[in-house]
């Protein structure tokens, strides 16, 4: 799994914040500011796990992961759930796809949730020092550039491979071996 770099994760919160600016430069006088914020956190959640789907080498789940976006932001919208209940459900949505495609072990898992839970912090304070939403996306997509340093406690010391595929290869290589080896014996 090829995480996404440090530098990576800043350029994409700034374009998500840029995103934010822009919108709420745009739109902010006719459209009301709960819906202008609950649009920009669908977008910016969207955008987010494009990048995170992008940046993983694993096509598997790709059209699960948008479908569940899709169902949690009709569901927000049908039961008209508040902004914080929102906030949370996406902040747990990016947890879970960071933790299924980029963490092997469940103590990277668990470090990447206090990690949004920090990112969350930042944001709610970015949002009542500045009362801005790019500023607070910025804080909360910043924070988030750091999982790249999340140790991933599933490889092997030299970090070159995960210890299921060395195994794996291992396994492929000694039956390799032994197909050879029997082929010897069976001919004359």
């Amino acid at each position: 799994m090829k995480v996404p770099g440090f530098f990576d994760g800043v350029i994409a919160a700034l374009a998500i914040s840029l995103g934010a600016a822009a919108a709420n430069l745009l739109f902010g006088h006719f459209v009301a500011s709960g819906a202008l914020f609950q649009a920009v956190l669908w977008g910016a959640t969207l955008a987010y796990l494009a990048y995170l789907l992008r940046r993983s080498r694993a096509r598997t789940g790709r059209i699960v992961v948008v479908s569940a976006w899709a169902f949690a932001t009709f569901a927000c919208w049908l039961v008209g759930a508040s902004l914080s209940e929102q906030v949370l459900l996406y902040a747990g949505l990016i947890w879970l796809v960071r933790s299924l495609y980029f963490h092997g072990s469940i103590v990277a898992a668990l470090l990447d949730l206090g990690l949004v839970a920090l990112g969350l912090a930042a944001a709610v304070w970015a949002l009542l020092n500045t009362g801005s939403l790019a500023a607070s996306l910025w804080s909360f997509f910043l924070v988030q550039a750091l999982f790249r340093w999340i140790p991933d406690l599933d490889r092997d010391p030299a970090g070159s491979a995960p210890r299921a595929t060395a195994s794996a290869s291992s396994f492929q290589s000694a039956h390799r071996v032994a197909l050879d080896a029997v082929r010897k014996l069976s001919q004359p």
